[in-house]
């Protein structure tokens, strides 16, 4: 994968979403990702990526087409958005996301109780949580 010109990733359900994200991030030749909006890292990758949809063979060969024949400039830029949307969204993130919604369930479940919120904005850092 360190030299695809195009990573065509289209899976017709929520899949593949390490062979996308390994490809942005592996990738040495500002290869471009053709990704299925089905995709789960769609969200995180579609920026930058040609968006596709796995069960349209049209659109699929459009969008082939137009990511072989991109220019060097936009292939470049694409792929340094999606290689940042992957580094951006890391292991910490992801946790923090994970207690805060935790914290929100409990929250809501437990309204008029002592449950507050005590921990910062998630950062690509370190991310502290706590239930108080």
């Amino acid at each position: 994968m360190r030299f695809y010109d195009v990573l065509l990733v289209n899976p017709i359900i929520d899949g593949m979403n390490l062979v996308a994200k390994e490809g942005a991030i592996v990738n040495e030749v500002g290869g471009v990702i053709v990704l299925s909006r089905t995709a789960g890292a769609f969200q995180q990758l579609a920026k930058g990526s040609v968006p596709t949809s796995p069960t349209d063979v049209t659109e699929t060969a459009q969008a082939l087409y137009k990511a072989l024949t991109m220019p060097f400039e936009e292939r470049h830029t694409r792929a340094l958005i999606a290689r940042q949307g992957v580094e951006r969204s890391d292991l910490t993130l992801w946790m923090a996301k994970q207690i805060r919604d935790i914290d929100d369930l409990l929250e809501r479940s437990f309204s008029g109780s002592s449950i507050k919120k005590n921990y910062p904005e998630p950062t690509n850092n370190a991310v502290v949580a706590r239930l108080a």
